[in-house]
C-alpha cells in the first residue's frame, strides 16, 4: 500500500480558488435572487436610501418624508412680453414614480448574467438619483396660453384668384399677412429641459428661484416675396382659358380657369380644403343608396303601369376623384409659359371615380320579356328654352316613355306619340316650319325625337327614317356636334327604327325640367353588339343671316330676350359601324344633313 503524497502549494492555491468561487457564485445567486424584485444596494434617491425596496414601496417612503418641491416660478418670456406662475399654481410635485422606475430599471439587463455583474457592481458604488418636477398639464396649457393672448398675431395665408375667365391680366396674386403663435409643445418640453438643468435665476424680495424660459413661436402663415409673387404669377397663367369637364352618370361638372387657380396654394401644390369642398358639392347631386327595379305590365297588351329601372348605389370616391383633378392640373401646368394658349380646346369628358353598390333586385328578376339591363343612352341640354318649350319637352318625353316594341317590329315616334295640339296639352312655341321659325303648337317635340336619335344610335339598332332639321337649332348642340339631330311632324316626317334584337326593348325617359336636361334610355338584353361613330366631317360654311324678331305680351313693351342663337349653314356627315359580339360587321350606314344658315330669334315686348 502507498502512501499519499503531501499537497503542493500550487494544489493548495488552485483548491482555494474554486472553493472562492463556489462561495461567491452561491453568495451572487442568492443576492441575485433576494433582488430580484427589489432595487440594488446603495441606491438613493433624493439623498434617501431605497435600497432592497420594491417599486411601490420605494414611492410609499418617498412620499411619507413629504420632500416638497422648492418653491419657484416658471417665467414665460417672448420678445418684452412675459407671464408668470408659481410652482404652487402648476400645482409642481415631485415626480417620484419615474426616479424610482429609473433606480430599478437602470440596473437591469435582459441578460442575467449581466444584471447578475450590475448587482456586485452596486455593493461598491453609490448610485444617487435626483427627482425632477412634475407639472400639471393642463395648468401648464392655461399658463401659455394667457401668454399666446398677447403674442398671437393672426396672419392671413397668401392666394390667388382669377378675376375675369380667360384674362391673364385679371390674375391677383395676395402676399398674405405673417402671423405667429406660441409653440405648445415645444414650449413645454423646453420647460422640462430647463428645470432638470437647474438653470435657476434668484430674484424678487422674497428671493425665490425663477425659471426664466423663451418661448418658442411657430410662424402660422407665410408672407410671398417679390420673386415668389413672379413665380406664382408664372403658374398661374398656364391655367388661363383652361377648364376641366367631369361627369357622373347624367350630371356634369365644369370647373372653368376661375376655379381651377382657387386650388393652387402659393409655395406648395393644391389647397386640399378648396378641392375637397369642390368635391362635396358634387356628393351632394350624385351620391344615392341602391334603388331596386320595379316593373308592372300588362302581358297581352304591353302596357307598363310601374317602370324603375334597377340603379346602383353611388358614392364619389373622394381620394380618387381629388387625384383626378390633381393629375389634370398637373398636366396643364407643365406647359411651358411661352406656349401658354387661351384659346379653346377640346377635352376629354373625365369620369368620376364611384364606389358602386348593387341593388337586392335587378330587371331581370322582374320580367320574362328579355327587359334586363340598359342598351342604349343619349341625352340632350336646352338651355335658354321658353317655358312652353320645357312644357311640351316634358309632355313629349311622358307620352314615349314606356313604350315596349316587341322583337323584329318598328317603332314610329309619331304613331307613339299621337295628335299634338292644344287639346292634347300642348303650349305654344316656336317651331320651323316651312323654312321659318313660327308660333305653333308643340314647339320642343323635336328635343325629344333627336335625344331619341341619339340613344339609338347608342344601342345599334336599325334606324328606318330620319330626318334632319332645315336650320341647326342650338339646343340640339349644346352637348353634340351638329348633325345628331332628328325632326318629327305631323305626317311623314317621322322617327322611326326596328328592334332587331331577339328580345322586346322597353324606352325610358328621364327628363329635369329646372336643369333643361333630358336623357332616354333604351332597356333590353345586350346581345354584344356594338356602335361605333366615326368619319365625322362637317363642310361647306354659310354665314347667319341678320337677327329676327317675334313680337310677344310675355314681356314689358320694348324689352327683348333672346330665344334662339344664329348658327352659320353647314354640312354635315357621319357614319355608323355597327359589329356583332364576335366583332363582324353587321350594318354601315351614313347620316348626310345640310343646314341652312340660321339667325338669331328675339322676342320683343309689345
Amino acid at each position: 500500500m502507498k502512501n499519499s503524497l503531501p499537497l503542493g502549494s500550487l494544489q493548495i492555491a488552485f483548491l482555494l480558488f474554486i472553493a472562492g468561487v463556489s462561495f461567491l457564485a452561491s453568495g451572487l445567486y442568492l443576492n441575485t435572487n433576494f433582488y430580484e424584485n427589489k432595487i440594488f444596494p446603495r441606491t438613493y434617491i433624493d439623498s434617501v436610501d431605497v435600497s432592497g425596496l420594491s417599486i411601490s414601496e420605494a414611492i410609499e417612503t418617498l412620499k411619507n418624508i413629504q420632500n416638497e418641491v422648492e418653491p419657484h416660478n416658471i417665467v414665460l418670456i417672448v420678445d418684452d412680453i412675459m407671464t408668470a406662475s408659481s410652482s404652487s399654481e402648476l400645482g409642481a410635485q415631485k415626480n417620484y414614480s419615474e426616479a424610482v422606475n429609473t433606480a430599478y430599471t437602470s440596473t437591469r439587463d435582459s441578460s442575467r448574467v449581466k444584471t447578475g455583474l450590475n448587482l456586485i457592481k452596486s455593493f461598491f458604488k453609490n448610485n444617487n438619483i435626483s427627482t425632477k418636477t412634475l407639472y400639471d398639464d393642463e395648468k401648464l396649457n392655461e399658463l401659455i396660453a394667457n401668454l399666446n393672448q398677447e403674442v398671437a398675431l393672426k396672419g392671413e395665408s397668401p392666394e390667388i384668384s382669377l378675376k375675369i375667365s380667360n384674362s391673364a391680366n385679371s390674375i391677383v396674386i395676395y402676399k398674405g399677412i405673417p402671423g405667429r403663435e406660441i409653440n405648445l409643445s415645444a414650449t413645454k418640453e423646453k420647460i422640462r429641459e430647463k428645470s432638470e438643468e437647474n438653470t435657476w435665476n434668484k430674484g424678487g424680495d422674497d428671493n425665490i428661484l425663477s425659471l426664466l424660459i423663451d418661448a418658442p413661436v411657430t410662424s402660422t402663415s407665410t408672407v410671398l416675396t417679390d420673386e415668389q409673387v413672379n413665380l406664382e404669377l408664372s403658374k398661374a397663367k398656364r391655367l388661363v382659358g383652361k377648364s376641366l369637364e367631369f361627369k357622373a352618370e347624367n350630371k356634369k361638372y365644369y370647373l372653368n380657369d376661375i376655379e381651377l387657380i382657387t386650388f393652387l396654394q402659393p409655395l406648395g401644390s393644391y389647397l386640399d380644403s378648396n378641392l375637397e369642398e369642390t368635391i362635396s358639392s358634387w356628393s351632394k347631386e350624385v351620391n344615392r343608396e341602391p334603388q331596386d327595379a320595379k316593373f308592372k305590365y300588362d302581358a297581352e297588351t304591353l302596357d307598363v303601369e310601374t317602370f324603375l329601372p334597377h340603379k346602383d348605389g353611388l358614392e364619389i370616391n373622394v381620394v380618387a376623384t381629388k387625384k383626378l383633378i390633381i393629375d389634370q392640373l398637373d398636366k396643364l401646368l407643365s406647359v411651358q409659359e411661352e406656349d401658354i394658349t387661351t384659346s379653346e380646346e377640346n377635352s376629354p369628358i373625365l369620369e368620376i371615380p364611384l364606389n358602386k353598390t348593387s341593388p337586392e333586385v335587378t330587371l331581370e328578376k322582374t320580367n320574362e320579356l328579355g327587359i334586363n339591363e340598359r342598351i342604349g343612352f343619349g341625352e340632350s341640354y336646352y338651355y335658354h328654352s321658353i317655358i312652353n318649350r320645357v312644357h311640351n319637352v316634358g309632355i313629349t318625353a311622358e307620352k314615349i316613355s314606356l313604350a315596349i316594341i316587341p322583337p323584329g317590329q318598328e317603332f314610329s315616334f309619331n304613331k307613339t306619340l299621337g295628335e299634338v295640339s292644344a287639346g292634347t296639352g300642348y303650349r305654344s312655341a316656336y317651331v320651323i316650319s316651312n323654312g321659318k321659325t313660327i308660333l305653333g303648337d308643340g314647339g320642343g317635340v323635336c328635343q325629344v325625337s333627336s335625344t331619341l336619335f341619339r340613344a339609338v344610335l347608342n344601342a345599334g339598332l336599325k334606324v328606318t327614317k330620319r330626318l334632319q332639321h332645315s336650320y341647326r337649332v342650338s339646343y340640339y348642340e349644346l352637348n353634340s356636334q351638329p348633325g345628331f339631330d332628328a325632326t318629327v311632324y305631323a305626317g311623314n316626317v317621322d322617327f322611326r327604327f326596328i328592334n332587331d334584337t331577339k328580345n322586346h326593348i322597353l324606352i325610358y325617359t328621364y327628363v329635369e325640367s329646372e336643369n333643361r336636361y333630358m336623357n332616354i334610355e333604351i332597356y333590353g338584353t345586350n346581345d354584344g353588339r356594338t356602335s361605333e361613330i366615326s368619319n365625322y366631317k362637317k363642310w361647306d360654311f354659310r354665314t347667319a343671316p341678320a337677327p329676327e324678331y317675334y313680337p310677344t305680351s310675355e314681356l314689358p313693351t320694348g324689352v327683348t330676350k333672346q330665344i334662339d342663337w344664329s348658327v352659320s349653314g353647314i354640312k354635315t356627315e357621319f357614319k355608323q359601324t355597327i359589329k356583332d359580339k364576335w366583332g363582324n360587321v353587321t350594318s354601315e350606314e351614313s347620316y348626310y344633313s345640310n343646314y341652312r344658315p340660321w339667325s338669331a330669334k328675339y322676342m320683343r315686348g309689345i
